[in-house]
């Protein structure tokens, strides 16, 4: 009798130490779930918010392009920067994408040894820019036929299996250069090739809002006359549209400027001119740490402004109002 108790007694204990250990887990269990529950849901508020403050940047942004799209506002108007709250504002900055080259109409007989001149003082040799143009030339084109032996044609591309190549039809994007055989030589000499160059635009080259690289490099004149001529434009604080900023009046003061006289100031003057007539937006609107980007393209015809393009772009940096 004793030793049937002492057996029950041991069963007892044993069933309550398992009850035990298995409310024990359960209760482990429960406690992953409710953290688990606890940081899906934070993370979803976090995305939530995100989300919210991406929109809200966004339409900051907006806002700002629809401020810089009226008629009567100038670079450099204090509307072009308005601080909404503590947390949000937007900043635009106007200019012409005639600051830029359009490559497309570099692509002509007429201004290739101006595209040669481009690459050259980008450190390309003479002989490798004419190749260069040459390769860029032969993709626009519409026959087969290589301008020279070391250019790249329809045949060139297909023993690469490239059978695709080339497009023979004006640039559609910049990107399109990158599928073009020895597009890394141009990469390497100048990284930021792109910002040399458009596809809008009407071709000239706007003195009042080219950088001075742009300006050096499609003119011929030094970096130091070019960086001198958009030091004068910017005004006393050399800060790009401000108040105190004093734009070229005239083409013959821009040539002055960068030192430009003669032939040479003959060749370039039909390239140049002192007001785009593509307006160019871009608006950064700011919602707290979400930021956002639009660029707006304005073609200034006679009569209505026609958006001809409207893009998001990735806001790097930090700009405070």
């Amino acid at each position: 009798m004793l030793v049937n108790n002492r057996l029950h007694l041991c069963r007892t204990s044993a069933t309550s130490g398992s009850v035990l250990l298995a409310v024990l887990c359960l209760v482990a269990v429960l406690s992953f779930l409710i953290v688990s529950a606890v940081s899906v849901s934070k993370q979803h508020g976090d995305m939530q918010q995100a989300r919210q403050g991406v929109m809200r940047a966004r339409q900051l942004a907006e806002m700002g392009v629809a401020v810089a799209a009226h008629p009567m506002i100038q670079p450099g108007d204090p509307l072009l920067r308005r601080k909404v709250s503590g947390i949000e504002h937007f900043e635009v900055i106007l200019s012409t994408e005639e600051s830029r080259l359009n490559l497309n109409a570099l692509l002509t007989e007429k201004r290739l040894p101006l595209l040669e001149r481009i690459f050259t003082s980008w450190g390309i040799s003479p002989a490798d820019a004419q190749s260069l143009v040459a390769t860029l030339m032969d993709w626009t084109d519409a026959d087969d036929l290589k301008r020279r032996p070391d250019s790249a044609e329809k045949l060139d591309y297909t023993m690469l299996g490239l059978s695709d190549r080339p497009l023979n039809r004006q640039l559609a994007s910049l990107d399109e250069v990158d599928l073009m055989l020895r597009a890394g030589e141009i990469q390497a000499a100048q990284p930021d090739w792109r910002s040399f160059f458009t596809l809008r635009g009407n071709g000239q080259l706007d003195v009042n809002m080219a950088s001075a690289e742009v300006l050096a490099a499609a003119t011929g004149a030094s970096l130091e006359n070019a960086q001198q001529l958009v030091q004068q434009r910017s005004g006393q604080d050399e800060l790009p549209q401000t108040k105190d900023g004093a734009p070229l009046e005239s083409l013959e003061e821009a040539l002055a400027l960068l030192g430009l006289a003669g032939q040479q100031a003959a060749e370039v003057t039909p390239l140049l001119t002192l007001h785009g007539t593509t307006l160019r937006i871009e608006s950064i609107g700011t919602a707290g740490d979400a930021r956002c980007g639009i660029a707006v393209l304005v073609r200034k015809n006679e009569g209505t402004p026609r958006i001809t393009e409207w893009r998001e772009f990735a806001v790097e940096g930090t700009r405070q109002l």
